[in-house]
């Protein structure tokens, strides 16, 4: 079998690359449509469930649980995840796991149409919409760089993260604006009729979803030989390394409750806005990005933008006025964005495409692995400090771990392509 980097489409395209010139090849503008609509109805998803979680049991530590349940596959089972993206056709790997992403929000749907939700449900429900993100998040990332030439990827990579950008921007607030107006369960109705475009539009890619190579089984060793790649890959093993450390001492989001409540005491659709914010800062670092084109020092970038999430997480912790929140939390995406895009970019440069979907799980493994735990942190550390005062010390706390990573990993700083 060909290389699949071979098959990335050459012809009628612009030498110079534009924020939106992988937008311009069509089986990429339909992964990006996809993967839109499938992103904006999750966000709706998620923040209805962490509305209801905290309505239904005013607890802090409730809230905590709720993104753990949401992270726990991936710390088990992310890496299978990368495997299967390896071995079979991803296309059809990303069709399946959008068909199955409906039985959640029907369910949640009906729950809360009948009476009967509790708690407990909406943990079991986010339990099987991670088991299904194990699968199509790996599938989605190892595919993209086999529908753009090599030198587009940087481009394609930032526009892909952007997509989930954008549903930030627009799932939370729409959510928000739904609850308030004809309620969680149908809510959550319309968040599985969004899964619709994203099935149609992935299916109508024309190139291949096959991996390249020898066509290999899923098999333990697989996992092993995944692992012992990114132990070897040093760069990239240290902006895992980054990202987990900052994200344990400074996950905030399932606290944003909180602060809507008890802090800035505001509602429902002032909530979507706390959940609206980080898109907007997200898109903000990410069209930087794009603008600037390849940035050389990519170790530096990344370390920067760590530092600045801890400055912004320590602001939304000292934060008594809503829109100063709102600023907060817009930072921390920004930053976020940013190191986002970097680590995925080095990663599909320096792994070939028979490794790429076990490189993409391990990213997801590392990161969800720090949302989960960081979530429970946040969640206990909020019910006995107070949800500012543990953001607050989080801030000093990730500035700590951010410093001495960079004198563990000194490559970190120097690295640059």
């Amino acid at each position: 079998m060909e290389n699949s980097d071979d098959k990335a489409p050459q012809e009628s395209l612009p030498s110079k690359i534009r924020p939106w010139s992988s937008l311009l090849i069509r089986d990429y503008a339909l992964i990006w449509s996809a993967s839109f609509f499938a992103a904006t109805a999750s966000q709706m998803r998620q923040v209805a469930n962490l509305y209801q979680v905290y309505d239904l049991s005013g607890s802090s530590i409730k809230l905590g649980l709720a993104g753990f349940f949401q992270s726990l596959p991936f710390i088990f089972f992310g890496i299978f995840g990368g495997v299967l993206a390896d071995t079979f056709d991803r296309k059809k790997l990303i069709v399946a796991s959008q068909f199955l992403n409906l039985i959640p929000a029907f369910a949640l749907g009906i729950l809360t149409l009948s009476g009967t939700i509790q708690v407990w449900h909406i943990y079991i429900c986010s339990l099987m919409t991670s088991f299904v993100q194990v699968v199509s998040q790996p599938a989605r990332a190892a595919i993209i760089p086999n529908l753009v030439p090599r030198s587009y990827l940087m481009n394609a990579i930032t526009l892909n993260i952007m997509t989930h950008q954008v549903s930030l921007l627009i799932g939370p607030a729409l959510a928000g604006f739904l609850i308030d107006f004809i309620g969680l369960d149908r809510t959550y109705f319309l968040s599985a009729a969004l899964f619709a475009p994203a099935i149609i539009g992935v299916a109508a890619i024309r190139s291949s979803g096959v991996p390249a190579g020898v066509r290999r089984q899923v098999s333990f060793r697989n996992v092993i030989e995944g692992i012992q790649f990114i132990w070897v890959q040093r760069i990239i093993l240290s902006l895992l390394f980054l990202d987990f450390g900052t994200i344990l001492v400074g996950f905030y989001q399932p606290l944003l409750p909180v602060f809507a409540s008890d802090v800035f005491r505001v509602g429902a659709s002032d909530l979507g806005l706390l959940y609206t914010a980080p898109a907007i800062g997200a898109i903000v670092g990410s069209t930087s990005l794009l603008i600037a084109g390849d940035i050389a020092r990519k170790g530096a970038l990344a370390v920067v933008a760590a530092l600045l999430f801890a400055v912004s997480l320590g602001l939304l912790g000292l934060s008594p006025w809503f829109w100063l929140g709102l600023v907060a939390v817009g930072g921390l995406s920004l930053t976020d964005a940013i190191s986002v895009s970097t680590r995925r970019t080095v990663m599909n440069l320096l792994v070939a495409d028979t490794m790429r979907g076990r490189a993409s799980s391990l990213i997801s493994v590392f990161a969800q692995s720090a949302n989960a735990l960081g979530a429970l942190i946040a969640g206990v550390a909020a019910a006995l400090l107070g949800a500012p005062r543990a953001l607050a010390i989080g801030s000093i706390l990730c500035v700590t771990v951010i410093l001495a990573i960079c004198r563990a990993i000194p490559q970190l700083w120097r690295y640059r392509t």
